[in-house]
């Protein structure tokens, strides 16, 4: 959402996470301040309202509350209220996000036929991440305590206001925080937008080996799956892009183009299909019964 002022615009943004881990504020802050700095917003304002079954402990609210706290100071990003309780309706704690920024006037570049999609980072990380926290001692009986430590070493990626900067100061253009359905739906989402078609390439979409795995084992499709910290962004001069990218040490690559038609198509080899409309994210298919308290 945004609106007009005298010297530029307000936005805000807001994302609705749910589930056991008490990290989940954390992805639920990362998801809003991502999504207000893709719009340019450097000072970011955070609300957050909690909410836990009837039968949980108050001990889950502050477990919350303290995560959000800690990564809200760790980013600089200004914790404006934290309100929470219980409810007799949910089944998993969920967390309401609320972002708000100030951000000035600028000329929105609009992409065209021709130019390119660039991923930065990887599709389906986030969702690797809550996978793992969610299901870790399922996971626990197949892997190795170093490959699920590898895993978590990408939490901090989840933030990527840093890199989202420096895409923008390399000539990168509509950025995109890939979301809730993954990949496949934020691709659906941009190309529907925009009022252009996609032709991608699915071998060039990029994926931890850790993403795979963890996917394989419950089932899930990485590229329906929400991926925080990931992003897409249009870029005229792609090599000179890709260049910067590599010399800043950030993960990219180069997935398609823009075409001047409506078809959003995804070439897996000599395999041609279109993508589809939004399904819903693949990481809602690990919940089933609620856990003890």
């Amino acid at each position: 959402m945004r609106f007009e002022t005298k010297d530029g615009h307000i936005i805000s943004e807001q994302t609705v996470i749910c589930g056991y881990s008490k990290q989940i504020g954390v992805y639920g802050v990362a998801a809003v301040a991502n999504a207000l700095a893709a719009e340019g917003a450097e000072h970011i304002g955070i609300s957050v309202q909690i909410q836990i079954p009837d039968y949980g402990y108050q001990s889950r609210i502050h477990g919350l509350e303290k995560s959000i706290r800690k990564i809200c100071k760790e980013k600089d990003l200004e914790l404006l209220e934290v309100k929470s309780g219980k409810s007799p309706v949910l089944r998993f704690a969920q967390v309401v996000v609320n972002g708000v920024a100030a951000v000035a006037e600028t000329k929105t570049r609009k992409p065209e036929a021709g130019q390119a999609v660039v991923l930065l980072k990887w599709a389906g990380m986030e969702g690797m991440l809550r996978v793992t926290e969610e299901k870790e001692e399922q996971l626990k009986e197949r892997f190795s305590p170093a490959f699920l430590a590898q895993i978590k070493s990408y939490a901090p990626q989840v933030f990527s206001m840093k890199e989202m900067r420096k895409a923008r100061e390399a000539g990168a253009f509509g950025l995109r925080q890939i979301g809730e359905g993954g990949i496949l739906a934020e691709l659906y989402r941009m190309a529907k937008e925009e009022g252009l078609g996609l032709d991608l390439e699915l071998h060039n979409i990029s994926l931890l080996q850790e993403t795979v795995e963890v996917c394989e084992q419950f089932h899930l499709n990485p590229y329906q799956m929400t991926s925080t910290g990931s992003f897409l962004a249009v870029v005229s001069d792609q090599s000179a892009f890709l260049r910067q990218m590599e010399e800043a040490g950030i993960p990219v690559s180069m997935i398609g183009y823009f075409t001047d038609n409506n078809d959003k198509i995804i070439r897996n080899g000599e395999e041609i299909r279109y993508i589809d409309r939004p399904a819903p994210d693949a990481v809602y298919g690990i919940f089933s019964e609620p856990k003890e308290k």
